[in-house]
């Protein structure tokens, strides 16, 4: 399932008006903005770092840097995130975003997806009104939405932990062995511990996935991490600084991965319940 909320067609976007075309590739490509982006970025970062996925309330962050203003808004059914350029002394003109992200619910497992995702561009003294909802630019911060999403839902179940099998069990324990390390902190423990997570859910369940997808969380779990991982500490603290980002990145593809797959499974286990609902109508309704 895609991060964009983008089933129109190409053709479909040229007869649209100006405000809901996808900004062009022209008003965002400056230094100025991919800074503002990168900031945005990081900010998601370190909010899911901090969310709590049981709190019921409302929850709500915002950090202002570097001429940069950036706020985070969590509701029961959406988050909202937006961000503004307020620099004064640039080349390029201000921007302000806004994303309106509808969150998937526990109780029904519908994926997420942007709901509204609009850029405004101060030309001058005249206002471009853009959607982002498709823009390329946008893609690492769609991704991060995504993960904000899923780590909202947090774990209420920890059954079925024995009947995962005793190899991947001691793999499952390796990885732990290596995340423990003091210089895997921050950003990269808690990505991993995400990965943990998922794993100890999905793990259980493997059956249920095809043959291919069984094999990627197999290998995710004996080789790619833990030698991410352990490759990462073999580096000297100047390079470790260097490949941070790098490994992050790479981490965070392996979560969304593992939640499409955590996906798939609960729907396998929605068409069951459909099925049997639906025989058991046909048995007994009169």
């Amino acid at each position: 399932m895609g991060l964009f909320d983008s089933t129109e067609p190409q053709w479909l976007e040229k007869l649209l008006p100006p405000q809901f075309k996808t900004v062009e590739p022209s008003l965002l490509n400056d230094a100025s903005t991919t800074s503002f982006l990168s900031y945005a970025e990081q900010l998601l970062d370190e909010f899911i770092d901090k969310l709590n996925p049981t709190e019921n309330k409302t929850q709500k962050w915002k950090r202002t840097e570097r001429g940069f203003t950036v706020y985070l808004k969590i509701r029961r059914n959406l988050i909202l995130f937006s961000g503004y350029d307020s620099q004064k002394d640039r080349s390029s003109t201000p921007k302000k975003f806004f994303i309106q992200w509808e969150r998937q619910m526990v109780t029904k497992r519908d994926s997420g997806k942007c709901k509204q995702g609009t850029i405004l561009i101060n030309d001058r003294g005249r206002i471009i009104k853009r959607s982002i909802k498709r823009s390329p630019f946008f893609k690492g911060i769609f991704q991060r939405m995504k993960l904000l999403d899923h780590a909202l839902l947090g774990s209420n179940s920890s059954q079925g932990q024995e009947t995962i099998d005793p190899v991947l069990k001691e793999q499952l324990s390796q990885l732990e062995k290596i995340t423990s390390h003091a210089s895997i902190n921050g950003v990269i423990h808690s990505r991993t511990t995400r990965l943990i997570h998922l794993f100890r859910q999905i793990l259980p369940e493997l059956e249920s996935l095809d043959l291919e997808e069984r094999h990627v969380v197999k290998r995710m779990l004996s080789t790619e991490v833990p030698d991410l991982l352990t490759g990462y500490l073999s580096l000297s603290a100047q390079n470790q600084e260097l490949r941070h980002r790098d490994l992050f990145q790479a981490l965070c593809q392996m979560e969304l991965a593992l939640h499409q797959y955590l996906e798939k499974i609960e729907n396998n286990r929605l068409s069951k319940v459909d099925h049997l609902l639906k025989v058991n109508n046909m048995r007994y309704h009169k």
